[in-house]
């Protein structure tokens, strides 16, 4: 069966198709224009939810002033290097992170270089923390980068939705594995194991639904003719039968192995450097502990974006988390921050080359000949 892909890449993906994520009023073909300047409900809920974070955390730093100026002399007398250690952590995360992409596109038979990995997926992080729409804009700045690299347009979103879901779960297994080894101790509630188990529980309930529902051909071609008309109008589309051909092809569970582990390595580390953190500022967190918080960050950053990346909010939720599980409320608030600042802003700031390189289509000629290559020997 021949397949018949096309895909247009305008030359910029920012503005209402590239910045946000497809709402009715996007996909309608008779959408009043909205003015930038107005204040719509969801901008000033966006703001206020900000705006009362932000009160929040400064009102924790402000009424700890002896605990945070303790914390910080000790991080700078005795524990500068640890700041090193959690740049390190990071910076392995960022490794893992492109992997994370690699492994999954590759998972379906696709190819991705390593540095066309890193690139995409450290311009995507900046673009799902700078524009409106969060995750969903860098969601489709990825999807487009990896389908101009030669990949179709159904395999590449299966590949991001695959790696999406196994990302979750593997987080879910992290967190409740983590929670429950405090649990002899005492040192968390089992309470806390009723999220992680909730989220694995549902997301594995919801993809063995939706695998079993596109077997089902009337389903299924349903599917595939909306996903061919949404296609369209964020810039890539391909053909309803193509669509209809990548859901009836089955992924063996061993090709999603690799993902597996990237997915597993990306969350440990990264809440290492949130440990090596809380210890930089005299705090040694018991790993329950540590995961109790990490976990509920990662589950609001899963969510819709009210603020770019949660900006504010999460690291409110954080230090309040950890302040209620026996963190002095100042030294909480100063880890969390610094840890957000090498998590988050560094990461940004990295990305933001990748991400305008993209936005302006600016491929290098050997990319693409690496890229043709990799095709041919998947081929």
């Amino acid at each position: 069966m021949s397949h018949h892909v096309t895909y247009s890449l305008p030359e910029r993906v920012g503005g209402v198709r590239g910045s946000s994520p497809i709402v009715a009023s996007d996909v309608g073909a008779d959408s009043a224009p909205v003015s930038r300047g107005s204040l719509s409900p969801g901008r000033i809920l966006r703001w206020g939810l900000m705006v009362l974070s932000l009160v929040l955390l400064i009102r924790m730093v402000a009424t700890s002033h002896s605990e945070i100026r303790d914390a910080i002399g000790h991080l700078l007398t005795r524990s500068g290097w640890l700041v090193a250690a959690a740049l390190l952590l990071e910076g392995v995360w960022v490794y893992s992170l492109s992997n994370v992409y690699r492994a999954s596109i590759r998972g379906l038979g696709g190819s991705l270089g390593r540095g066309q990995a890193l690139r995409i997926s450290m311009g995507a992080f900046s673009l799902s923390r700078i524009l409106p729409g969060g995750g969903a804009a860098g969601s489709i700045f990825a999807a487009r980068a990896i389908v101009a690299r030669g990949n179709p347009v159904p395999r590449t979103v299966a590949s991001m939705l695959i790696s999406w879901l196994v990302s979750m779960c593997t987080l879910a297994l992290v967190v409740g594995i983590g929670t429950a080894s405090g649990l002899p101790e005492g040192r968390v509630d089992p309470a806390h194991l009723v999220g992680p188990a909730l989220v694995f529980a549902v997301l594995l309930v919801a993809g063995t639904a939706v695998v079993a529902a596109l077997r089902v051909p009337r389903f299924r071609a349903r599917v595939a003719k909306g996903l061919s008309a949404v296609g369209s109008r964020l810039g890539v589309s391909a053909e309803p039968g193509d669509w209809e051909l990548q859901a009836k092809t089955r992924v063996p569970v061993r090709r999603l192995l690799p993902l597996m582990g990237w997915a597993a390595l990306s969350w440990i580390v990264d809440a290492a450097a949130l440990w090596v953190m809380f210890l930089g500022f005299g705090v040694r967190l018991h790993p329950a502990v540590l995961l109790v918080g990490y976990g509920l960050a990662n589950l609001i950053n899963a969510l819709p974006e009210l603020t770019p990346g949660w900006l504010g909010v999460l690291e409110s939720a954080l230090a309040v988390t950890y302040a209620a599980l026996g963190v002095p409320g100042g030294v909480a608030a100063m880890a969390v921050l610094s840890y957000r600042l090498v998590s988050y802003w560094l990461p940004v700031a990295v990305g933001v080359g990748p991400a305008l390189a993209m936005l302006r289509g600016n491929v290098s000629a050997a990319n693409e000949r690496h890229a043709d290559r990799e095709l041919e020997a998947v081929a």
